[in-house]
């Protein structure tokens, strides 16, 4: 067996505020306009620590702003859209293949459990669980190890819904209906949610269920969208439990389960599209399109204990997931695995205190793409980790807060047979090592100026189904990770009502990926050279008035790559990579004191880079689009009414992955974004 070692550089930032450390009065979370969420994070250091010791941009999405924003539009990657000025636009379908965090794959988990599939992109991870099942939502832009193979871009973690513990018993009924605006024919759907939750002694639960029904999907103009993975006429089913003991103060024992599933059965069958002409429409017909999320399985089971100064904790995991793309293939992917962590607070000086978390991390991911008929179309892949790894962080005079950590990661990849058409490859094994360090220092002795600087990298064995389903044997490609180098340098800080954070970071790889259609539709080519990705993020929140917030989010990035791998990084990045600038914004009124008004913005630039000869997979223009929503909230006793119109003025635009595919694939992706779609709900809550 063939051995392969490559070192890596990586952010995976380590680190708790310690128990001795005197109580700083802190800003609130800038991403947060609720102001009802903690500054508390666990997914940048695996420890709960302030956002304030974190050396790098972090976005928080409390309860609360999820709720409303899924009362506005329940799609996920919408959601993300909006509050992370990052990533890319919302594709407004079942999938996220051109999804990226700062131009980069992201890693996406449950509850720290891993979501995504590198091993064959399947491109659903942002939609593994329904939005009623989340408490909360923590984003780590940029680079990162902390949970393994995939987050070149970063981490985004859906934590789920906490059960209440301070009475027995308490339940909340979330109802809703929307109906599109432009023509109402067909479109109705709704939503039905429950949540019962409390503590009785030492024993806490939470069970959660949700049934829904989208209807037809129709454009500014009333025409149905193509259903070519669409989200209209979708069934979604999503169950949760969790389960936690408190065996003593010092000792915790919790489970959690949860079940997804999300199918399309439409009535229509989606025409082909024309770029720059006519888009890609849904007209009656008899289908097979059942396209979805047949299953999502979540499960972990977690301790937490207390040993003198060391906190542990053992979380034991396994996710298994089904997709299927349009009735013609699938992809099925599981992960077992475990995590052992320690934290370990240590009194160096009267004016210096060090924190050490240490630990090691065992995973098996296992991928496979089936065709309907359960034929092979990848070979078998198994990917087996172990990762030993320890973080450090310093605390020096108060105010400074400095990080540094290392990680090894050792990688068995085993791929299996494949036989396709008379073609047989046979498997093949080998074994990657990777070292990962990491370093960041930040400055908090001013609340309204605080500094940071981090060098990161994160790393992905990548998607290497895509290559291998074309009977080429594991040892013919490289397969080692794909290294992504990332400088961040930023400022964040509050002063009275005004609070914001400004950020830049540069990004490099030897093994950036990049796709072009060849001349046989939906078929596409692969080639890797090294890239570089730069850009610039603003986040900014400002309490004008007892009764007015306003915020808003700023994401810009361009980038280059060496197509010749001779040094000279002269050839933009296409649009499946690059975003074009976002600008969000929103406006919070608080009319009364039950009574609320929220009106926000999403303003996508343009792009055209690139020459009509050279039009292909990222490579059309992107028009770019502005998108209003409108939210209100009147709360009685235990009543909550809610109302809200997504897309308020009913613009007609193209989401920016349409025009990325715009006419590949025989133009079926170049489909118009959702007209305005009202929603009206209530909440009860006992």
């Amino acid at each position: 067996m063939k051995k392969i070692s490559t070192f890596v550089l990586s952010v995976a930032m380590g680190g708790v505020v310690c128990a001795q450390a005197p109580v700083k009065k802190e800003r609130k979370s800038i991403t947060d306009t609720t102001g009802q969420l903690s500054e508390i994070i666990v997914t940048a250091s695996r420890v709960a620590e302030s956002i304030n010791d974190v050396p790098s941009s972090v976005t928080l999405i409390s309860r609360a702003e999820v709720e409303k924003q899924a009362q506005i539009n329940n799609n996920l990657p919408y959601i993300l859209m909006q509050k992370v000025p990052g990533i890319s636009p919302s594709e407004e379908s079942q999938n996220n293949f051109i999804g990226k965090l700062r131009g980069r794959n992201f890693l996406v988990l449950i509850d720290g459990v891993p979501q995504s599939t590198p091993l064959r992109n399947g491109g659903r991870d942002l939609k593994t669980i329904d939005v009623s099942a989340i408490d909360h939502i923590e984003v780590i832009n940029g680079a990162s190890s902390m949970y393994g193979n995939g987050a070149a871009g970063g981490i985004i973690n859906y934590i789920t819904k906490k059960a209440v513990r301070n009475k027995p018993f308490s339940s909340t009924t979330y109802l809703n209906n929307s109906l599109n605006l432009a023509k109402t024919d067909g479109t109705w759907g709704y939503n039905v949610s429950q949540v019962f939750s409390g503590k009785v002694n030492k024993f806490d639960y939470l069970v959660q269920g949700k049934v829904a029904r989208s209807g037809v999907s129709r454009s500014s103009d009333g025409e149905v969208i193509s259903p070519f993975y669409g989200l209209g006429e979708t069934d979604t089913y999503n169950a949760l439990i969790k389960l936690g003991y408190d065996i003593s103060d010092k000792h915790r024992v919790e489970v959690m389960g949860n079940y997804y599933n999300s199918i399309q059965d439409s009535r229509y069958i989606g025409t082909i599209g024309k770029f720059g002409i006519s888009p890609a429409i849904g007209v009656r017909g008899d289908t097979n399109i059942l396209g979805g999320t047949p299953y999502n399985k979540t499960l972990n089971a977690k301790y937490t204990g207390t040993y003198g100064r060391t906190e542990a904790s053992l979380v034991a995991y396994y996710d298994d997931i089904n997709s299927v793309f349009e009735a013609y293939n699938q992809v099925y992917s599981d992960h077992w695995g475990a995590r052992l962590n320690f934290n370990t607070p240590f009194e160096l000086s009267a004016n210096a205190r060090m924190q050490l978390i240490y630990g090691i991390d065992f995973l098996k991911d296992h991928t496979v793409q089936k065709d309907m008929k359960e034929q092979f179309v990848t070979p078998d892949m198994n990917m087996n980790s172990i990762a030993p790894y320890v973080q450090s962080k310093f605390v020096l005079a108060q105010d400074w807060i400095l990080k540094a950590g290392v990680r090894y990661e050792n990688l068995g990849f085993k791929v299996g047979d494949l036989t396709k058409g008379n073609k047989f490859t046979k498997g093949e094994s080998n074994t990657y090592n990777a070292l990962v360090f990491n370093a960041g220092a930040r400055f908090n002795k001013l609340s309204y100026l605080q500094p940071f600087a981090s060098f990161s990298q994160g790393f992905s064995i990548g998607d290497v189904g895509l290559v291998l389903r074309n009977n080429v044997p594991l040892n013919a490609i490289n397969a080692s990770p794909v290294k992504v180098n990332n400088v961040e340098v930023g400022v964040s800080g509050a002063l009275d009502r005004f609070s914001y954070e400004l950020t830049g970071y540069y990004s490099t790889t030897k093994k950036g990926t990049t796709y072009a259609e060849t001349s046989t539709p939906g078929n596409y080519e692969l080639s890797q050279v090294p890239q570089r990705i730069y850009g610039v993020e603003v986040v900014m929140n400002v309490k004008a008035t007892d009764w007015l917030n306003l915020g808003t989010t700023v994401g810009y990035m361009d980038g280059r790559q060496d197509t010749k791998n001779d040094g000279n990084y002269n050839t933009k990045l296409d649009n499946s990579i690059i975003s074009p600038v976002k600008v969000t914004g929103n406006a919070g009124f608080k009319i009364t004191r039950h009574w609320d008004l929220t009106l926000q913005m999403a303003n996508v630039g343009s792009r055209n880079v690139f020459p009509v000869a050279e039009y292909n997979y990222g490579k059309y223009p992107i028009s770019g689009y502005t998108i209003f929503d409108a939210f209100t909230s009147y709360r009685l006793k235990n009543v909550t009414l809610n109302f809200s119109v997504n897309n308020l003025f009913n613009a007609d635009y193209y989401p920016v992955h349409s025009e990325v595919r715009g006419a590949t694939s025989e133009g079926r992706y170049y489909v118009k974004g959702t007209g305005a779609v009202a929603n009206l709900g209530v909440v009860i809550s006992l």
